[in-house]
């Protein structure tokens, strides 16, 4: 009878532990990131794509500021990355270096509860989130800790708060989040980025996640 009860609370325990839930695959937002320890913040439109690995940052430009601002696009299966930048009106090819990780909840990550953002008071005047806690190490050996928060409903990204003793505190925050990309060509290079030819082939170099760039 013990030994029957005691499975009966394994039981109960397993079943009331939270799960993860499953972040959209493709989606679009703005995002704002800042780290005060290494002088850094950037504000933006975020395109994700968990499906072919990829994903593009286009700075808001702030009028009559001094300041660098960037068009990132990242494409990790062909292992390259264009930087753009708008001051400059330049643009840069180089190979990614770290590995592609989706931005979600990972099965070892650690919850911590729900709450609301705001109130549950009255209708409609808060979010409820639920809180999740884990870790990742780098290519360079560096291990990220981190807490995030992703929507009850529709598990969507609001925050995402990291600290290492090399690189300090990071908070990223997430707006005005839509599922999908909005526009196909999003992953495509900007003209300043590629080669005439490349440009004149750029659909079926760049519109293929798998094929290779050179």
């Amino acid at each position: 009878m013990l030994a029957a009860l005691l499975l009966c609370l394994v039981g109960i325990a397993v079943a009331q532990r939270p799960q993860p839930c499953t972040a959209p695959p493709q989606w679009e937002g703005r995002i704002f990131d800042i780290n005060e320890q290494q002088k850094f913040s950037v504000e933006g439109k975020l395109s994700y794509d968990a499906v072919y690995h990829r994903e593009r940052i286009i700075d808001e430009i702030d009028e009559g500021s001094t300041s660098d601002y960037y068009d990132v696009l990242s494409l990790f299966d062909s292992r390259v990355e264009f930087v753009y930048n708008f001051k400059a009106r330049n643009c840069t090819r180089r190979e990614i270096q770290r590995p592609w990780r989706d931005f979600g909840i990972r099965p070892t990550d650690q919850s911590y509860g729900e709450a609301y953002i705001g109130s549950s008071v009255f209708p409609d005047t808060g979010v409820l989130v639920t809180i999740w806690a884990g870790n990742f190490t780098l290519p360079s050996n560096d291990t990220i800790d981190y807490v995030s928060t992703w929507t009850y409903k529709g598990c969507l990204p609001v925050s995402r708060t990291t600290y290492s003793d090399k690189f300090g505190s990071s908070h990223l925050s997430f707006y005005d989040i839509t599922i999908g990309i909005s526009d196909p060509n999003v992953f495509i290079p900007r003209r300043e980025c590629v080669s005439a030819e490349e440009w004149e082939n750029r659909y079926a170099l760049f519109d293929v996640p798998h094929k290779k760039i050179h």
